[in-house]
């Protein structure tokens, strides 16, 4: 149990910082692109942890996993596909 609240407070420190990138990226000078680019690789690092540790899958059978796991991956993917073409 002690582990699992570990993890838990891990992901949720990892969470917290992603946004916080996050918000100061779409504040910054960097040009679109980065920042897009930047900000989908935070939202797929992010379903991930909500995925594993929260959802728990990472115990769960390795279809379920990877079903919810290539979720978050495809849909920025669409997303960024959508809005550079």
């Amino acid at each position: 149990m002690s582990r699992l609240l570990n993890n838990v407070h891990f992901s949720v420190i990892i969470l917290i910082l992603l946004t916080l990138v996050s918000t100061l990226l779409a504040q910054s000078n960097i040009q679109t692109n980065v920042v897009a680019i930047l900000v989908t690789l935070s939202v797929v690092i992010k379903g991930q942890q909500i995925v594993d540790i929260f959802m728990e899958l990472n115990r769960a059978q390795a279809k379920w996993r990877w079903l919810l796991l290539s979720y978050t991956i495809l849909i920025p993917l669409v997303l960024a596909i959508i809005i550079y073409s």
